[in-house]
């Protein structure tokens, strides 16, 4: 075979393999490549890591700037780089411990700057065990206050406009006034 027809092999070849990738498949090709294709059609970004924010230009048709993510605070009084969530969050709990509390209490100021204490709430399920200082939910409030009506007052007649007051002690049951 002779050098021509070497290279129309050759060239029939590089055709054929150039056509064996479908439409939408990867095919592999530099960085740099890409990055000289894409500076026709736009402005190439100058950095790109991963912490890194795009940020859009300040005027029309401008080239889009880019800010540092910061995943720790510093310091410093000129950073413009962008804070997560978790930064803030860590530098926060620095300046402020958490108030722990137990089930069935809430948080109460002590009087003294920065001190907390916290106070019983009763429950149905709870008792005051003997804590005068508790709190009680307006449910339970109500409900003493209406056992109470209920177990001491007695209708005096029929449409019950007029209520009897018992002031016996005990298990006395109320009867209704005209039976």
């Amino acid at each position: 075979m002779n050098k021509t027809s070497k290279f129309i092999i050759a060239a029939a070849l590089s055709v054929v393999s150039a056509g064996a990738y479908a439409a939408g498949e990867n095919i592999p090709t530099s960085r740099a490549y890409v990055d000289s294709n894409v500076a026709t059609k736009q402005a190439i970004l100058s950095a790109n890591g991963a912490n890194t924010a795009v940020t859009f230009p300040t005027t029309t048709g401008g080239t889009p700037g880019t800010r540092t993510i910061n995943t720790s605070l510093g310091s410093s009084t000129s950073d413009t780089g962008l804070a997560t969530t978790g930064s803030i969050n860590t530098e926060l709990n620095k300046k402020q411990g958490n108030i722990n509390g137990t089930a069935n209490t809430v948080v109460t100021y002590t009087g003294t700057s920065g001190g907390v204490s916290s106070k019983g709430v009763y429950s149905s399920g709870s008792a005051y065990s003997g804590q005068t200082s508790n709190l009680t939910e307006a449910q339970h409030v109500n409900a003493a206050v209406q056992n109470g009506f209920n177990a001491h007052l007695t209708c005096a007649n029929q449409d019950c406009t007029l209520w009897n007051v018992n002031t016996l002690s005990g298990t006395y049951v109320p009867q209704p006034a005209n039976p």
